[in-house]
């Protein structure tokens, strides 16, 4: 039986069956994490790390109108801008977990620094010939009694977003949500829905809320 991963950046729930995950609406996560001092004996200067820059491209968009569009491309942009900034290379292999300790959640045995390099690679799992390319192939579909803001599985690029959420997302919204799906497609994954110091699930919110900051900033000038 397939095994379908439901993703979601700001609010979720499990229910588990013994093949699948499902992410719902349960409790905000509103508090970006955190990261390791400078001062810290851990911390790595982002200056150590090499990353080459990184697009964010539309290969696939099915089910959204001209408004819907404007709002998908909008997060785009700054998407792309907060991926390829110093800031995002600091809070990503500077990250602190729950436990104060520099590391993700299910990891795969990596480190911060090797996450963010695999992140920065741009090389999804099913299409690796494209470096350098956060590609999303995007379908939006609309359940107005669900709480699944959207899913994806391991075997297709498609990620769906539900209209019931989309509609009513801010871009930096937009942004975290796919930050979160696409770093399932370069292989990461979480143990439950509550694995807030997982990979997708903490990079997610550190675009969410740099997201944010760059948003206001545009809306003073």
């Amino acid at each position: 039986m397939k095994k379908w991963i439901f993703s979601l950046a700001l609010v979720f729930s499990l229910s588990i069956t013994d093949t699948s995950y499902q992410n719902m609406i349960s409790h905000a996560h509103d508090v970006a994490p955190g990261m390791v001092s400078s001062e810290d004996s851990t911390y790595v200067p982002p200056s150590f790390v090499q990353a080459a820059h990184l697009s964010v491209k539309g290969m696939q968009i099915v089910g959204f109108d001209s408004n819907s569009r404007e709002k998908l491309y909008r997060s785009f942009e700054v998407l792309e801008e907060v991926v390829n900034s110093e800031e995002f290379k600091d809070r990503v292999i500077n990250f602190k977990n729950s436990k104060g300790e520099r590391s993700f959640a299910s990891n795969k045995g990596l480190s911060n620094e090797e996450i963010y390099q695999i992140f920065m690679e741009g090389r999804e799992t099913l299409q690796q010939n494209t470096p350098g390319e956060m590609n999303f192939y995007l379908k939006l579909y609309n359940k107005s009694w669900s709480r699944v803001i959207g899913y994806t599985s391991g075997d297709t690029n498609v990620i769906h977003m539900n209209w019931k959420f989309f509609k009513n997302f801010a871009p930096h919204q937009v942004a975290s949500n796919l930050a979160h799906e696409w770093t399932h497609k370069i292989g990461f994954d979480h143990r439950s829905a509550k694995e807030h110091d997982s990979a997708p699930y903490a990079i997610g919110y550190i675009i969410g809320e740099m997201a944010e900051r760059i948003e206001k900033v545009r809306k003073l000038h």
